[in-house]
């Protein structure tokens, strides 16, 4: 082995004598020292910005009502709007009196963060009917002189988001600040030192790293290594190698070894640059990052198997760098075409939520369509079309009776919650053929539909939590359920002045999401449903549980089974933790699961919210979906790494004791859903497929294998066989942002309540480069040990 490290020890002393290693070397200096400067300290969230704002209507809707409801003049919202400039009061008495008046949320805003030097508003007999948070309630009970000017304003802020209920999004106690050299930036980041940790682990060090390891540094590795075979091969050099009894094929491993050294010691001097930096000036110590070294020596080792053989075919350093460039940009291309597919053609089709009807099974997609199940013709039937490019957004289906659903389509709705035009409550039956037919006008911005009971439908909005029954949904489409009467709220011999002079109120209310003519808030008066939130609602209709901001909330159904009264809230309960964490809830008998990002999966009992067992999440799992499998004891839980696990209980010294089981079902799952009629569990998977599994013994029963369309044929056939022999260097960024995070996927942001996760591809491209620099480098060894040099 000798003569090896021999030759591996010189390509070291080759690569440090190469001007252009020192030159690279400076640069990753001059890098790192402009990024040592940067800090942070930490603090209370105080100031509003206008991405603070969860409903920017609803909140100009409230602010006007408390200006021009008489009512509202000593309630707290009617306090803050007194207390606003006067150019804002005159343009929301405008809004107050029916105007369209377009208000930016930067105004208001800046408003509110006015009204924080002067607290003159604050009436501590007004604000008792608000719904306070814990930490609003613990600052109350302290002194005035016990509070330093930042607690001061942080417990304004939270009294002015508790007299605006469901306008705000859900932002962390504390804030990071940025600082260079000492300095502030000028933005702070509203979250907390957990999610900060987050942010430089998923998003900043590895995007840096893939920018500069994944092109800088390799075509500058290229540039200098590409001479090395052929100079190899000059007579002279390639004589003085084999005068010595050596193995060729090792030899040129030997040389290719060493050909990496250039991209090594660049690399180890950026990541431990990086890693001191972040862990000495942004406290974010993680050894995770040390990975990268391996991970871009390897990716530089792809292309260097290129140029190797690319060398030793034609002997010439240029034609080496030209043909690597030609595979470079083959890989760049194959990448770009298999990014199109998997976001315009696979993921308009990924299902997201499931509604079974009798034999029939519903879904809506990624591509804000909806779909029926044809078992005959093996494929999905689209109701409403699945499209990329597509703005709508489908409220989840639910079924309403054997024979038919209700979903609605709301029009451009996909980044804005209120969409355009009017939002009507669309109903799907068998006697129809399954044609959506309009129904009830949902409240505003209405995101998610639940059946409680046989009798009822809640609708929930941005904030409030309404409800109708059925007989209104389908005496508005012209069925009369047999026996029963519609209802009916209007009042039609109510004076024409009298509705005149509540077109207003009624304006307002609509712009807030209150109740409407045909639905009823459920909520006690100032409850608001914001996210992150959910809501889980019993089998029978008695009671719900809301999950808002870290609040668990059971609210029980009026004891006569009246539709058009609020609910009563029984027990609460405060979840530790950061409440701004995202979180999954589900409902299993008198049992209630509650998952959240970073935290420990709880059990409470649904009667007194009271825990029953807790255990850890899997490092680096993220909560997806989560249903109940009909024991009363046992749920499914799908998680970012595409598992589905059963959590059950088991006994122990201690009582019962709750934990995860094996993996059930395939892997990529997307969502699941229980069927109670069957005692199925349905779970879907890669993209539009999807398994049935009896609930009891979790064997499968069914698998459904749709046909595919013309373009996810393409995908299949044409476009993964290519990204298979391809290798898929690109996508060792998303290792790198495994490996760096600790996750195994990332969140985004479509709407609060509803995020997608997209999955990192971790094994696949490590796999695909390994073969290929495998087949590679067997190519090289073979035509070096067969030619005659």
């Amino acid at each position: 082995m000798r003569p090896y490290i021999a030759v591996i020890t010189d390509s070291f002393r080759a690569a440090l004598s190469s001007r252009v290693l020192w030159v690279a070397f400076v640069a990753i200096w001059l890098l790192l020292a402009f990024l040592a400067p940067i800090g942070y300290r930490e603090d209370f969230t105080t100031l509003f910005r206008g991405q603070d704002f969860h409903n920017g209507t609803r909140m100009k809707a409230m602010l006007a009502q408390g200006l021009v409801d008489p009512t509202a003049k000593e309630q707290p919202i009617g306090r803050i709007v007194a207390a606003m400039p006067d150019d804002l009061r005159r343009q929301l008495r405008r809004v107050g009196e029916g105007d369209e008046v377009r208000i930016r949320l930067t105004v208001l805003a800046d408003a509110l963060n006015e009204l924080m030097k002067d607290q003159s508003w604050y009436d501590q007999e007004a604000w008792k009917s608000t719904l306070r948070l814990r930490e609003l309630r613990e600052l109350d009970e302290k002194l005035e002189g016990e509070l330093d000017e930042s607690l001061k304003l942080r417990r304004a802020r939270l009294r002015i988001e508790a007299a605006l209920p469901g306008v705000f999004e859900s932002r962390s106690s504390r804030s990071m600040f940025l600082t260079y050299a000492g300095l502030d930036f000028p933005a702070n980041l509203a979250v907390d030192k957990t999610q900060f940790t987050t942010l430089i682990n998923q998003w900043v060090l590895p995007t840096i790293i893939n920018w500069l390891l994944g092109f800088v540094l390799i075509f500058l590795g290229i540039l200098v290594t590409a001479s090395i075979v052929p100079d190899m091969l000059q007579p002279g050099s390639l004589h003085l190698l084999l005068s010595k009894p050596v193995s060729r094929s090792l030899l040129l491993i030997s040389k290719f070894i060493g050909g990496c050294a250039f991209v090594l010691l660049c690399v180890t001097q950026l990541v431990l640059g990086l890693y001191l930096i972040a862990g000495t000036r942004l406290d974010v110590w993680n050894p995770r990052l040390l990975w990268c070294i391996p991970v871009s020596v390897f990716l530089f080792s792809v292309f260097y198997s290129v140029s190797t053989l690319a060398g030793l075919r034609w002997r010439s350093p240029i034609l080496a760098i030209g043909v690597t460039t030609i595979f470079g940009a083959i890989c760049l291309v194959t990448g770009v075409i298999g990014g199109l597919f998997d976001g315009l053609v696979k993921r308009p089709d990924r299902i997201q939520h499931l509604a079974m009807v009798g034999e029939q099974i519903f879904a809506s997609t990624r591509g804000g369509g909806l779909v029926q199940y044809e078992a005959g013709k093996n494929q999905w039937k689209e109701i409403f079309e699945s499209d990329a490019m597509n703005q709508d957004r489908i409220v989840p289906p639910i079924v309403l009776s054997d024979s038919s659903i209700a979903t609605a389509r709301v029009h451009g709705g996909r980044f804005n919650p209120f969409g355009s035009g009017s939002l009507d409550l669309l109903v799907l039956r068998e006697s129809d053929d399954w044609v959506a037919e309009p129904s009830l006008r949902l409240p505003t911005a209405t995101t998610w539909l639940y059946r409680s009971g046989d009798e009822s439908v809640l609708a929930l909005n941005t904030g409030d939590l309404l409800q109708t029954t059925q007989s209104r949904i389908l005496g508005a489409i012209g069925e009369r359920p047999a026996g029963k009467e519609i209802e009916s709220d209007k009042d039609e011999d109510a004076p024409i002045e009298e509705v005149q002079s509540a077109s207003w109120l009624s304006k307002l209310t609509n712009m807030m999401g209150s109740a409407t003519e045909e639905f009823t808030s459920v909520l006690p008066e100032r409850m608001a449903v914001t996210p992150p939130r959910g809501v889980v609602v019993s089998s029978d209709g008695m009671f719900l549980i809301t999950l808002s901001r870290g609040r668990l909330t059971r609210l029980d159904a009026p004891a006569d089974g009246g539709t058009t009264r609020r609910w009563t809230e029984s027990v609460t309960h405060s979840l530790d933790g950061e409440a701004s964490k995202r979180g999954v809830i589900a409902l299993e008998g008198n049992v209630v699961l509650v998952t959240r990002q970073d935290e420990p999966v709880e059990l409470f009992d649904a009667t007194t919210l009271k825990t029953l067992g807790s255990f850890e999440l899997p490092e680096g799992l993220i909560p997806v979906d989560a249903a109940g499998m009909g024991d009363g004891k046992r749920f499914a839980v799908v998680t970012s790494d595409g598992e589905c696990r059963v959590v059950q209980p088991t006994g122990g010294q201690d009582g019962v004791i709750y934990q995860f089981s094996d993996t059930i079902g395939p892997g990529d799952v997307e969502a699941v859903e229980l069927n109670r009629r069957d005692a199925a569990i349905y779970l879907s998977h890669h993209v539009d497929q999807i398994d049935i599994l009896s609930a009891d013994d979790l064997s499968v029963t069914r698998r459904i294998r749709p046909e595919l369309s013309r373009w996810r044929w393409v995908d299949q056939m044409v476009i993964t066989p290519l990204r298979t022999v391809i290798p898929q260097t690109g996508e060792l960024g998303e290792t790198i942002a495994a490996m760096v995070s600790g996750q195994s996927a990332i969140a985004i942001n479509q709407q609060s309540e509803d995020e997608e996760l997209v999955r990192y591809k971790i094994a696949r491209p490590v796999f695909s480069c390994a073969a290929f620099i495998v087949v590679m480098l067997t190519i090289s060894c073979v035509y070096f040990s067969t030619r005659d040099f």
